[in-house]
């Protein structure tokens, strides 16, 4: 992405975390993101997750990967749509590091 005057475009996509909103769902990597009630086409595409586990700790999957926008898109609804595996889920935006975020289990 360009950069204007010096600065970086705050549209760009940056990574972030991904849970899914409701009961547990299947979340897939390389599942494209899009805004609810866009449709899921390429000209509405706003990212894509990357990588996806199930958290034993937090008892849902969660998901990593690039939204447009990033950070001012925390707390975002956004639909995810895999089209090889035709599932759709929608998944809210969070912080990529949910888990002792102050690294204080760390530190001990």
């Amino acid at each position: 992405m360009a950069a204007r005057g010096g600065l970086l475009d705050e549209d760009r996509e940056r990574l972030m975390g991904f849970k899914p909103v409701g009961g547990v769902k299947q979340l897939t990597a390389g599942a494209h993101l899009y805004n609810e009630g866009d449709d899921a086409t390429a000209e509405f595409d706003k990212g894509y997750l990357t990588s996806v586990t199930y958290s034993p700790t937090l008892g849902h999957f969660m998901a990593l990967g690039f939204v447009r926008g990033g950070p001012k898109r925390l707390g975002d609804r956004l639909l995810m749509v895999d089209h090889v595996r035709h599932i759709e889920n929608v998944v809210e935006v969070c912080d990529p590091v949910v888990f002792d975020p102050k690294g204080e289990r760390t530190r001990g």
